[in-house]
C-alpha cells in the first residue's frame, strides 16, 4: 500500500507542478520500500511514465524494460499496461517495429484481463502506428474499434490522436473540428501535456487554412503547455510550427523585412541543433523540420548560397517512418533550393520524389475525398514547380508543371466498388431519414414540422459516419494517373482533332492561359483575376434569377441581358485573344469551371469541354451507343414528359419512372449503358460536396454511393439544377457529383451550374439527345441544343480530351 501510494504522489506531484526530480524522489522511496521483484516492476513502469511525459523516451524505454523483467507474468493488467507505455516510448523514438509489437503485446494482455479500456487505449495506439506507417485506413478502423471499446466513447487523448491521423490525410476541417470537441473532454490539471497536443493540432490546421495569425497564437500555447510539464522535447515541436505559421504568412503576401527572415533562419537554426541533441523521435523530425524553415527563410532573404549550404546539411530523402506532410516539404524545399541555383534537372528530380510520396499515399487510401483531400500537402510542392516553370517564360515547361500538379490528386480512387455492408446501410439510412424530413418538413402541422427537424438532423449525423466509414475503406492500389504533357496533347490533337483547342487556364493575381494546339503551345497573360471572377460571380447570380418563375418576365429579361453582358465580357477577356474557332477544351480550377462555356457568343455552334485537368485517359473509349438508361426523379412538373420525349430518340432504351425510378434501380441500370440521363431535383453540398444529390422515388441519390463504380464509356446527362457545381477542397481540388462521375470514368457529364429551369430542360434536351444519337460528341451535341434559346443556358460538358 505504501508503495502503491508514493507512486499516485509521484504522478500528481509531476502534473500539477511540472517537478520532475521531485516525482523522481518519491519514486526512489517507492522503490526502496518494495520488497519483491512484481512489486519493484510496478514502480519503474511508473518510472518510465514519468519519463515519458517528459520527453525523455530513451531513458523511459529502458526503465519499461526493466519493469517488463521483473513483473508477474500473471498480472496480465500490469503487463497491458506497461506494454503500452513501452510502445509509446519506442513510437518517440521513431522504432515503429518495436511501437507495434509492444502494443499488440498490450492487446493481447488487455483482453486476458478482460480490461476493456486498456484493449481500447492498445487498439488506439496500433492505429497510431500504422498511421506513422502511412496506412491511413487502417488506423482509422483500429481507433474506431478502440473508441468503441471505451466506456462513455472516446477521451479527449484519443481524439487528439485521431485528428493527427485527419491532419495527415488532409482532412483539416475535419481534424479542426475533432481538436475543438477534445479540449472540452480535456479538462483535468493532469491533461497540461495532451492539452499541448490539442493545441498543437490547432495550430497545424490554422496554417492549412491560412489563418496564420491564429495559428502562432495555438503554437505557442502548445509550447507552454509542453514546458509546465518539462516536456522539452515537444516544446520545440510547437515553437516550429509556430515558425512554420510565419514562413507561411511571408509566402502568402504577407512579407516581411530581409533582417527579420535572417533571424527567423537563425531561430530555426538553434531550434534545429536544441533537437538534435535530443536524439531520435521527436527531437528528429524537429532537427530536419528547422533546417527546413532555414532554408526558406534564407531563399526569401536573397540568400541563395546559404540556403545551398543548409540544405546540403539534409538526406537526399526522408524515411517512410516519418509524417507525409514532412516528406513532401523536404521534397519541396530541395526543388527549392535547385530552382534558386539555376539547376532545374535536379529540381525536377526534387518535385518527381514528392509526388511519388503523394502518388504512394493515395494508393495506399480508398475513397475519392481521401484522394482529393491529401492535394492540402501537395499544394506547395505543385507551386514550386509553377513558380519556376514560370521563371523559365517557357509555356510548354508551365503546361507540363500545372499537369503535374492536377494530376497528382486527379481520375478515380478505386477501380470498383466497396463490398461494405456497413456503409450501404448507412447511406441507405440517411436517404430514408432525408426523405422522410422533406416530407415532415412540407407538412402544415408544426408537430410534423418540429419531428421533420429531428429527422434532417439524423440524416446529417448519418451522412457523416458514411464520411468517416468510407476513410477507413482502403486502396485497391491503384497510382495516380499519368499527367499530360504539353508534347502528348499536341500530338493527341495532330492526330484525332487538328482544329482542336485546349486551353488551361492558371488564376494569381492574373489571369495566365496556356493555349495547346495542333500547332504548338503558347502562353498569354490576360487580365486581373479579380474581373473575371467578379464576372463570373455575376453570372451565377442572374442565372439565379432566370431560373425563378415566381419572378416576372420583364425582369427575368433584365436579368438576361445582364448575363449575355457579363458572359461576352468574358469571352472578350478569356478567349478573344486566344484565336479558338473550333472545339474548345478548357483545364481550369475554381470559379471558372462554373461559367456556362457553351453561352458565350463566340462558343455558339462549337463544342466546348470543360475539366479541371488535361485529362488524356479517354483513348479506346467507346464512342457509340448500344443503350439508353432514361430516370425521371419525383416532384417535377415536366420531368416524366422530359423523360418520354428523350426515350423517344433511342431505339433500346430503359426508361424509370415512378415508383420504379430508386436509387437502387437506376445505378443497376447505367451499368454498362451509353448514355444515362437523369430528370431530377438536385442538390449541391458546398460543405459536404460528396453528399452532393438527385433525388429519385427513394430518396437522394448521393455522389458518394457512386464512388468506385464503373462509368467508363458512359455520357451522362444531368437535367437537375446546380449539380454540375464544385466545392474545392484545401489544396484546390474539386469536388461534386460531376466530379465524382468524371473520376469513374464518364466519357462526359453534361450538368447545370445554376438551377435549370423546366421549361427549357424540357426544349433543350430532346435536341441534346438527337444530336448524340446522330454521331455528334457531347460538347457539340450540347452547343448545338442551345443555341437556339433566347436566353443563357447554365449546362456545361464536363469531360476530358
Amino acid at each position: 500500500m505504501r508503495v502503491r501510494a508514493l507512486i499516485g504522489e509521484a504522478s500528481c506531484v509531476y502534473g500539477l507542478t511540472g517537478d520532475l526530480a521531485g516525482a523522481r524522489r518519491l519514486i526512489g522511496e517507492a522503490l526502496a520500500a518494495a520488497q519483491v521483484p512484481a512489486l519493484a516492476a510496478v514502480v519503474h513502469a511508473q518510472d518510465g511514465l514519468l519519463l515519458l511525459r517528459s520527453g525523455d523516451a530513451v531513458a523511459a524505454a529502458r526503465t519499461f524494460d526493466r519493469a517488463l523483467s521483473t513483473a508477474d507474468p500473471e498480472n496480465h493488467r500490469d503487463l497491458a499496461v506497461v506494454h503500452i507505455n513501452r510502445g509509446a516510448a519506442a513510437g518517440e523514438m521513431g522504432d515503429l517495429d518495436a511501437d507495434l509489437r509492444h502494443h499488440e503485446l498490450a492487446l493481447h494482455h488487455a483482453r486476458r484481463a478482460g480490461h476493456d479500456l486498456y484493449a481500447a487505449f492498445a487498439l488506439f495506439n496500433l492505429g497510431f502506428g500504422n498511421y506513422l506507417r502511412g496506412d491511413i485506413p487502417a488506423a482509422l478502423n483500429q481507433m474506431e474499434e478502440a473508441a468503441a471499446l471505451q466506456p462513455g466513447g472516446p477521451d479527449g487523448w484519443s481524439e487528439v490522436g485521431r485528428a493527427a491521423v485527419l491532419l495527415d490525410a488532409g482532412l483539416v476541417t475535419d481534424a479542426e473540428k475533432v481538436l475543438a470537441g477534445a479540449v472540452d473532454l480535456l479538462t483535468s490539471e493532469d491533461l497540461t501535456g495532451e492539452r499541448g497536443d490539442a493545441a498543437l493540432g490547432r495550430a497545424q490546421c490554422a496554417i492549412l487554412l491560412r489563418r496564420y495569425d491564429e495559428a502562432v497564437r495555438w503554437a505557442d500555447r502548445s509550447r507552454r503547455a509542453f514546458l509546465l510539464v518539462r516536456n522539452e522535447a515537444w516544446a520545440l515541436r510547437a515553437s516550429a510550427v509556430g515558425l512554420e505559421a510565419l514562413l507561411a504568412a511571408d509566402r502568402d503576401g504577407r512579407p516581411s523585412r530581409r533582417a527579420t527572415r535572417r533571424a527567423r533562419r537563425e531561430r530555426s537554426l538553434a531550434l534545429a541543433g536544441d533537437a538534435e541533441r535530443r536524439g531520435r523521435g521527436a527531437g528528429a523530425v524537429v532537427a530536419v523540420t528547422g533546417r527546413l524553415l532555414a532554408v526558406e527563410w534564407s531563399l526569401l532573404a536573397g540568400d541563395v548560397g546559404r540556403a545551398g549550404e543548409i540544405a546540403g546539411t539534409l538526406p537526399p530523402r526522408l524515411s517512410a517512418d516519418n509524417p507525409l506532410p514532412l516528406r513532401v516539404h523536404h521534397q519541396s524545399v530541395l526543388a527549392q533550393v535547385a530552382f534558386a541555383r539555376a539547376d532545374r534537372r535536379a529540381g525536377l528530380r526534387a518535385v518527381r520524389r514528392g509526388q511519388e510520396i503523394l502518388a504512394d499515399h493515395r494508393a495506399r487510401v480508398g475513397s475519392v475525398e481521401a484522394v482529393a483531400a491529401a492535394a492540402a500537402h501537395g499544394g506547395r510542392l505543385a507551386r514550386v514547380d509553377v513558380e519556376a516553370a514560370l521563371a523559365t517564360g517557357r509555356a510548354r515547361a508551365v503546361f507540363d508543371a500545372t499537369e503535374r500538379g492536377r494530376a497528382a490528386f486527379a481520375g478515380a480512387a478505386r477501380v470498383r466498388p466497396p463490398d461494405d455492408p456497413e456503409l450501404a446501410d448507412l447511406l441507405t439510412r440517411a436517404r430514408r431519414a432525408g426523405e422522410e424530413a422533406r416530407e415532415l418538413g412540407a407538412s402544415p402541422d408544426p408537430a410534423d414540422r418540429k419531428v421533420g427537424a429531428r429527422r434532417e438532423l439524423e440524416s446529417r449525423k448519418l451522412q457523416e459516419r458514411a464520411r468517416r466509414r468510407s476513410w477507413r475503406l482502403a486502396g485497391a492500389g491503384e497510382r495516380m494517373p499519368t499527367a499530360a504533357t504539353a508534347s502528348a496533347v499536341v500530338e493527341r490533337l495532330r492526330c484525332v482533332a487538328p482544329d482542336a483547342v485546349l486551353v488551361s487556364y492558371l488564376l494569381t493575381d492574373r489571369v495566365t492561359a496556356l493555349r495547346v494546339a495542333s500547332d504548338g503551345v503558347r502562353s498569354s497573360e490576360l487580365c486581373p483575376a479579380p474581373e473575371v471572377l467578379e464576372l463570373a460571380r455575376r453570372v451565377g447570380q442572374d442565372l439565379q434569377v432566370l431560373a425563378n418563375r415566381l419572378i416576372p418576365a420583364p425582369l427575368r429579361e433584365i436579368a438576361a441581358t445582364s448575363a449575355r453582358r457579363s458572359l461576352a465580357r468574358i469571352d472578350t477577356l478569356l478567349l478573344e485573344p486566344l484565336g479558338v474557332g473550333g472545339t474548345l477544351h478548357v483545364a481550369a480550377r475554381g470559379a471558372l469551371l462554373g461559367i456556362p462555356w457553351a453561352a458565350m457568343p463566340s462558343r455558339a455552334g462549337h463544342g466546348t469541354w470543360v475539366n479541371s485537368w488535361a485529362d488524356l485517359g479517354s483513348v479506346g473509349r467507346p464512342a457509340g451507343v448500344d443503350r439508353a438508361v432514361v430516370v425521371a426523379g419525383p416532384g417535377l412538373v415536366a420531368a416524366e414528359e422530359e423523360a418520354r420525349l428523350v426515350a423517344e430518340v433511342w431505339d433500346d432504351v430503359q426508361v424509370l419512372t415512378g415508383p420504379e425510378a430508386t436509387c437502387a434501380a437506376t445505378t443497376r441500370a447505367w451499368v454498362g449503358a451509353g448514355v444515362v440521363h437523369l430528370a431530377a431535383h438536385g442538390t449541391h453540398e458546398p460543405d459536404n460536396p460528396l453528399f452532393s444529390s438527385v433525388r429519385l422515388a427513394d430518396g437522394a441519390l448521393y455522389a458518394h454511393e457512386l464512388d468506385g463504380a464503373d462509368l467508363r464509356g458512359a455520357v451522362v446527362v444531368l437535367s437537375a439544377c446546380e449539380v454540375g457545381r464544385s466545392s474545392s477542397r484545401i489544396g484546390g481540388e474539386p469536388l461534386g457529383l460531376t466530379s465524382v462521375l468524371l473520376r469513374l470514368g464518364a466519357r462526359a457529364v453534361v450538368a447545370a451550374v445554376a438551377p435549370l429551369r423546366d421549361d427549357v430542360a424540357a426544349r433543350v434536351m430532346p435536341r441534346l439527345h438527337r444530336e448524340l444519337r446522330d454521331g455528334a460528341d457531347a460538347a457539340t451535341a450540347l452547343a448545338r441544343a442551345v443555341r437556339p434559346e433566347p436566353e443563357p443556358v447554365p449546362l456545361v460538358c464536363f469531360g476530358p480530351l
